[in-house]
């Protein structure tokens, strides 16, 4: 099916409400949510799409909504890019190591973050914490969209969730019952932490202050993945994951706040994902790069927690003809998973499989936007793989696959090549968190371990580093992109760091959405050291990158820039001290 397919072929949804009484099709389990690229200008597609209740995200994508009964629901039948993929959390010695102190002290910088719009997509937040208060008591959150709560009202060009105004949180913090009046909540605890690491307000009591404590704050509560897209990518039933689709209507909203605030916007960015082809062409990086087109929007993000978790592989052919053999782990109890295989054109391979008990499936000719199934003989397996010969976002060869029931032991996957230009391969498993643990690869890669939306050039994305050891965090995602990009842009520390928790508490987080959350406050301080030049300068992504780079610790023992550290690791003060320099 062609993409315009989706829209001109398939009959309207039931008359009236679309999603049926009482939820929007956004929430209900009884629509799938379609990412659709616009291919005409968006308001020539407007009344044509309107059977699908549009949610325009930006001039190239809208979210469109369809009955599940029209089947419009997976890859075969709208396009890889088309399906929302699944995304998971990317899991004070550190604000001293990272220079995050000296600028907030140096009395001729004092930099606080004042000023500057930090947003965050995430679980929820505690916004009772005094973490997210000022002296006063009052809240520093000046909006929060709660996707879970269908109570209304919808932010303004929203079809789902709730919108609290910092008025109404006020209100509430000054009321008998807060959460009785703004019901957001944070039973997962890694929205509070985040926010906490990246902009808390200072508490000398408990030792604790975030790296930008003066800056105002954004929240978008993520709903929960539908069960649908779930099911459909296999994933554990107790898995925390949610929907691109929410995480790329959630960028478009805190994009049109800050312009109706004025106020410069770091968006900082701590879940992950393993789905896509990591060269930074999927929609949501796509949706995220072009919201840095807005003067004083910024994006950062972390690379992930992948290394060492045997959920990538990359191997080379060297001749036509040949065929390499990837193993698989597959553990009992696993009831099963996806898989992706990524090629650069034009080179082409076919895929072929043998089970634990030695049943073999030879390596089927691709075409394009054709599912296979194969069911197994002696065993209760079965694999769907679908080929994309030219996948449309990236331009590569993509073979999704979905091991369902998968017999425990050593699978064996083998690629055959067709047409050879480059020779190599790469398969991903889903993220961790997404996946069985009891499922792995043999022999793992351990380079272009990044997750995404870290791969996109535009966006800048932190490794994570220890800051108690001096060496680098052991999972911390390493690069290069796919297709050679340097990336990370710089590592950030991340290693048990203390943050807030719900209730009033502190807690310690490690890990990649530690460390991406410390680079966004310190972003956050960069962009008010702009505002205070005369006249006020609105620094640009790429400009603050080059910044961070420039300002970045670089060790003799190092070669740089490199796939574990890229340019450094991070040191805020050392980007003035660097001027001083020149």
């Amino acid at each position: 099916m062609k993409p315009y397919d989706v829209i001109s072929s398939q009959s309207a949804g039931p008359s009236g409400s679309p999603g049926g009484p009482g939820l929007p099709p956004a929430v209900s389990e009884d629509y799938s949510d379609i990412i659709f690229r616009y291919q005409l200008t968006p308001e020539s597609l407007l009344t044509e799409l309107s059977q699908y209740a549009p949610q325009i995200v930006d001039t190239q994508y809208s979210v469109l909504h369809a009955p599940l009964a029209d089947r419009l629901a997976d890859v075969e039948e709208i396009g890889y890019s088309g399906v929302p993929k699944l995304f998971t959390y990317a899991d004070t010695v550190s604000l001293e190591d990272a220079g995050i102190l000296s600028a907030q002290l140096q009395p001729y910088l004092s930099l606080s973050g004042n000023g500057i719009l930090i947003g965050f997509l995430d679980s929820g937040i505690d916004y009772t914490h005094p973490a997210f208060r000022s002296a006063d008591g009052s809240t520093r959150i000046l909006r929060i969209w709660d996707q879970t709560l269908q109570t209304g009202p919808a932010p303004e060009g929203m079809q789902y969730g709730t919108e609290f105004t910092g008025e109404q949180i006020n209100e509430a913090l000054f009321s008998a019952d807060p959460l009785a009046a703004v019901p957001v909540r944070d039973e997962r605890g890694h929205g509070t932490a985040t926010a906490g690491i990246a902009c808390g307000s200072a508490d000398e009591t408990g030792g604790f202050t975030g790296a930008a404590p003066g800056s105002r704050i954004l929240f978008v509560r993520l709903k929960p993945a539908k069960r649908y897209l779930r099911d459909y990518f296999l994933i554990p039933e107790d898995a925390d994951a949610f929907q691109e689709t929410d995480l790329m209507l959630g960028v478009s909203y805190m994009v049109d706040i800050s312009r109706q605030l004025r106020m410069p916007l770091v968006i900082c960015l701590t879940l992950g994902t393993s789905q896509g082809g990591h060269t930074g062409s999927t929609p949501l990086e796509d949706v995220l790069t072009s919201a840095q087109f807005n003067t004083g929007v910024c994006v950062v993000t972390g690379t992930g927690n992948e290394v060492g978790q045997g959920h990538h592989v990359q191997r080379r052919i060297a001749s036509p003809g040949e065929s390499a053999d990837v193993e698989l782990l597959v553990e009992e109890e696993t009831r099963g998973f996806a898989l992706e295989f990524w090629s650069d054109t034009p080179d082409l391979y076919s895929i072929g499989f043998t089970s634990p008990l030695g049943e073999t499936i030879q390596p089927v000719q691709p075409r394009s936007r054709v599912t296979y199934s194969f069911d197994f003989l002696l065993e209760n397996s079965k694999i769907d793989l679908t080929y994309f010969i030219v996948e449309m976002l990236s331009g590569s060869q993509l073979a999704f696959l979905r091991f369902v029931d998968p017999t425990p032991g050593l699978w064996r996957i083998r690629v055959n090549n067709l047409t050879l230009a480059g020779g190599a391969f790469h398969l991903w498993l889903p993220i961790t968190g997404l996946v069985s643990p009891g499922v792995r690869f043999y022999s793992p890669a351990a380079d272009t371990t990044l997750v995404i939306p870290s791969c996109a050039e535009a966006l800048i994305a932190t490794g994570t580093y220890d800051a108690y050891t001096g060496s680098m965090f052991r999972n911390s995602g390493r690069g290069y992109t796919r297709d050679g990009l340097i990336k990370p842009d710089f590592a950030a520390p991340g290693t048990d760091l203390t943050a807030p928790a719900p209730g009033g508490l502190y807690t310690r987080l490690s890990g990649s959405c530690a460390a991406s959350a410390l680079a966004a406050g310190a972003a956050a301080l960069l962009a008010e050291s702009g505002l205070r030049q005369e006249p006020p300068r609105y620094y640009t992504p790429r400009e603050i990158r080059s910044l961070f780079q420039r300002g970045a610790e670089r060790r003799d023992a190092y070669s740089y820039p490199n796939r574990e550290q890229g340019y450094g690791i991070l040191n805020l003060y050392g980007i003035f001290e660097s001027f001083l320099r020149i």
